[in-house]
């Protein structure tokens, strides 16, 4: 756990402002620095010094070493802002004239300090604890800090454990990106001031307190001196997790048509099981042992191409998928060394290993000012036959193999067509959205698949859709019931963004 320093608001809201008078979101490592000054100075621990008093050397020390380690990551809560303009008005002794007659108890109205509701604590964390003597200092002077902001938000500071929200960015460009830009305490922070405090408590001359017509209070001013802006943003979150981690690339000597792919796929298949030879993991062959669960997804086979050419136009794909051990991998990868030839009806091809490529990186970069959509390649085949009890659509059909092959992030309850329906439906809740789906029935449909029941109606359809948060934009997957031989590869489109907004509508 790291060090941190985590400051409890008492009453649910934090009151500050910065600039001329603007509403403090949130109290800056700055804010936190310039408190235990002030504590330092005037609380307990202070020291004599001639008629006034000075932080301990001990509370320099550790005032000094903020300085030179602003926080590494800070804790914010929720927060809401719970006012807008609003003016107070209190008598402040002022002489203030109106026409010929001087008002000595004038109502004077200034900008009230709004607040910022608080749901929880804020903090202010260190991934390396400080030296001993300065972790000694900070721990006894926070309890000194009676408030941070004004004066009407008390709280209570205090050394504690605590996880950040945010984290320093210490690469940061504060001209772009995301992230909260906050002040922070640097060299030379202490020294000024306590060269302000002591500027500030001189005595004025007289002539400086001779009466006027009309008075005003006098803010005193802001000290600048040793701040500088650090930008404090969320981590990125982890990328999401792929149905196949890794992609084996081979040169194919010649295109493979569309029409094809399901057959020729096969045939590399083939060739693999028996390169493996006996004892062939069923991640590549599909044939598991009664009884033993299977996975969501299989070593894949697909074809790229021929209008790619970040693959160098036609390429033979070997996905392999997140669920196969170290050992399978291994075996498969032993065979595709060997892989050369692969034999087929249609006539022999040559395939050449080139290189392994991992499957969240294997499609180029979306275009600017583009989002990315996925369209299947040739056709993608249902997984399953319509279910029963209600309406059911090829958009739903498409929406259901997307969840079966991200079923490990999707859970639906049920059982059959209740559980399909349940899949489809949390899929678009992850952002899933098919914009079209059109069957295709262009002559002898069952080109499109290897092995099918007997009484399943084949419906090969081309759809165009997007994955929400299920993928990023660069991943490789397929879908539909030949997605591990040669069908449902999902390839991209990227749709202009005024485009995508109009669709949206």
């Amino acid at each position: 756990m790291s060090f941190a320093i985590v400051a409890e608001p008492l009453l649910g809201v934090y009151k500050g402002h910065v600039g001329s008078g603007q509403l403090d979101p949130l109290p800056s490592p700055a804010r936190l620095h310039t408190a235990l000054v002030c504590a330092a100075a005037q609380g307990v621990r202070a020291v004599a010094d001639g008629d006034g008093l000075r932080p301990c050397d001990a509370d320099r020390d550790a005032l000094r070493w903020l300085e030179a380690n602003p926080p590494d990551g800070i804790a914010v809560p929720e927060t809401l802002h719970n006012g807008g303009a609003a003016t107070a008005y209190r008598k402040e002794g002022l002489v203030v004239k109106e026409g010929r007659n001087p008002l000595s108890e004038k109502l004077v109205g200034k900008p009230a300090v709004s607040g910022v509701a608080v749901s929880g604590r804020f903090a202010w964390t260190w991934e390396q604890a400080p030296p001993e003597p300065v972790a000694a200092a900070l721990g006894a002077l926070c309890p000194e800090v009676p408030y941070l902001g004004t004066s009407e938000s008390p709280v209570r500071l205090a050394v504690a454990a605590a996880d950040p929200t945010h984290h320093l960015d210490r690469e940061a460009d504060l001209f772009t990106g995301d992230g909260l830009d906050l002040a922070v305490a640097t060299a030379g922070r202490v020294d000024a001031l306590e060269a302000a405090h002591r500027d500030t408590s001189v005595v004025p001359p007289l002539r400086a307190d001779v009466h006027r017509s009309s008075e005003k209070t006098t803010a005193h001013p802001v000290v600048t001196t040793g701040l500088a802006l650090g930008r404090y943003a969320r981590p990125e979150p982890p990328p999401p997790p792929t149905p196949w981690t890794s992609v084996l690339l081979f040169q194919v000597d010649r295109p493979i048509p569309p029409e094809r792919r399901v057959r020729y796929a096969v045939a590399v298949h083939r060739a693999l099981v028996g390169l493996v030879g006996d004892g062939a993991p069923a991640i590549l062959t599909g044939a598991y042992q009664p009884g033993v669960p299977r996975p969501s997804n299989r070593v894949a086979i697909q074809f790229i191409g021929p209008d790619a050419p970040h693959v160098g136009g036609t390429a033979l794909a070997l996905l392999l998928p997140r669920d196969a051990s170290d050992v399978d991998l291994t075996l498969i990868r032993m065979a595709v060394q060997r892989l050369r030839h692969v034999k087929v009806a249609a006539g022999p091809f040559r395939v050449e290993a080139r290189m392994e490529i991992p499957a969240d990186a294997f499609w180029p970069v979306p275009a600017a000012g583009a989002e990315r959509w996925w369209q299947t390649e040739p056709v993608a085949v249902p997984d399953s036959r319509p279910p029963r009890g209600g309406r059911w659509s090829l958009a739903d059909a498409a929406a259901l193999s997307v969840a079966l092959v991200w079923r490990d992030e999707i859970t639906a309850s049920g059982r059959g067509d209740v559980r399909y329906r349940a899949l489809a439906a949390a899929a678009a809740g992850r952002g899933v959205r098919v914009e079209s789906a059109v069957r295709v029935m262009d002559g002898d449909v069952g080109r499109y698949v290897h092995k099918v029941n007997p009484e399943t109606v084949i419906q090969p359809y081309r759809a165009v859709l997007t994955l929400g948060d299920l993928t990023g934009p660069r991943t490789i997957a397929a879908i539909g019931q030949s997605r591990h031989l040669g069908g449902g590869l999902l390839v991209p489109r990227d749709l202009p963004s005024d485009i995508v907004r109009r669709l949206a509508r």
